[in-house]
């Protein structure tokens, strides 16, 4: 090995920024997943009561209405759960329709009459005890796993509780609590577990529209890379070394300036024409199912182009060290931040932040909105669709002056020339 090249400090530098870069992929990939217990906060759950009531020994009981009560008070105090009471189960498909709810608990209508003919001692096989949990699998495995855990702890805990309450009551009365009382409550746990919002059979078990956006990202971002890359070596500005050989062209007669609006122009057209094919190839060739394949094609298309101008101005602006950047940017820290896999809600505060600024997070919302909930607009597709335009406009614009400036950079130089 040539002794100057070893001494150089340039090589100990690329060589540590290589170690740094490796130990920042590891926290962005193990930092934002190892505890999302611990990491959650404010998890979507809600509380619907159809009790009825009932009346025993005097006493009126609505244990429906005393849990929606608990909650709306904040008794049932969790940081990493945030609980909303709802007056109906369509109102609660609405809300896991908006993705808007992860889980719920739902007391039917004859849960405190079923307790009453336990207290009476006259209970039946209909006098079975049962609360149930709906989850909401369409927001993510990890995400509908969270609110199911949450909502069958808050309901077994409030089951105690009742259980307590209620026996003390009837000693103040002079009435002893029966066993069955206390074997009916410890028999009902939670009983019933299913999905509100069904999913498709080929979805990833709810994390497809992620994994399709990280594709539509990674996409955008080489695109970018090499219609740059190609553009330079075909104006004759760089030279490709492939297998020994060395691919070199004339200069040709362009300005700098118009070879950036030439990589522009073609990084937007191949950004949309990918993404089209690339929805086309999800949908047709490996069978995602989808409830609007053609507005998630255009709304790919939409995020693909953001992600590509990103890139594309990083390139322009940073060159090497703007690859790095792009990658952190577009693909990197996005990819845990994107609430694909695990939800926001159980990210560190750190990736939380991020996933309201990186775009992976927006297509992520709104191609969830275009598979599983019918494109509606509160389920995040609105919000998607304005910052991702933002992005493309924001980053086309920052862009168009960069060529701007190196415009006037070349005049100068032919000035001084002259």
């Amino acid at each position: 090995m040539p002794k100057p090249l070893v001494r150089s400090p340039l090589v100990w530098i690329a060589g540590a920024l290589a170690s740094v870069l490796a130990i920042v992929f590891t926290y962005a990939y193990l930092g934002a997943f190892l505890d999302p217990g611990q990491n959650a906060r404010d998890v979507p759950v809600a509380v619907v009561s159809e009790d009825a009531g009932a009346t025993v020994h005097g006493i009126k009981l609505n244990l429906g209405k005393e849990l929606a009560g608990s909650v709306s008070s904040g008794e049932v105090a969790n940081e990493s759960v945030r609980f909303t009471v709802l007056p109906s189960r369509r109102a609660l498909v609405a809300q896991m329709r908006d993705d808007k709810v992860f889980a719920a608990i739902v007391v039917p209508r004859g849960f405190s009459q079923r307790v009453a003919s336990l207290i009476a001692g006259k209970p039946s096989s209909s006098d079975r005890l049962r609360i149930e949990i709906l989850t909401n699998p369409a927001a993510g495995t990890i995400a509908s796993s969270s609110g199911e855990r949450i909502a069958k702890e808050t309901a077994q805990t409030f089951e105690q509780a009742a259980l307590t309450r209620i026996s003390a009551g009837l000693r103040l009365l002079g009435l002893s609590p029966s066993d069955k009382l206390a074997a009916g409550f410890a028999d009902t746990g939670v009983v019933t577990v299913h999905p509100a919002v069904a999913l498709p059979a080929k979805s990833a078990l709810g994390t497809g529209p992620f994994f399709f956006q990280l594709t539509v990202a990674l996409g955008g971002f080489f695109l970018a890379a090499i219609i740059s890359a190609a553009a330079e070596i075909a104006a004759g500005r760089s030279k490709l070394h492939l297998l020994g050989r060395t691919l070199e062209r004339p200069v040709a007669n362009v300005s700098r300036s118009g070879l950036v609006a030439l990589k522009i122009s073609l990084t937007l057209l191949f950004a949309v024409l990918t993404a089209l094919l690339q929805t086309l190839f999800a949908v047709k060739g490996l069978g995602m199912e989808t409830t609007n394949p053609v507005s998630l094609a255009f709304f790919s298309a939409l995020g693909s182009a953001a992600v590509a101008m990103i890139t594309l101005f990083f390139l322009l602006t940073l060159d090497v060290v703007g690859r790095i950047v792009a990658v952190l940017v577009t693909i990197l820290f996005a990819v845990p931040s994107s609430g694909g896999v695990y939800p926001a809600q159980t990210l560190p505060s750190f990736f939380r932040f991020l996933g309201d600024w990186l775009p992976l997070r927006r297509m992520t919302d709104g191609a969830r909105s275009l598979t599983f909930f019918g494109g509606n607009g509160a389920a995040g597709l609105d919000t998607a669709i304005w910052v991702l335009a933002l992005y493309l406009g924001t980053f086309t614009l920052l862009t168009l002056l960069v060529a701007w400036n190196r415009r006037g950079a070349t005049l100068q130089g032919a000035e001084k020339v002259a």
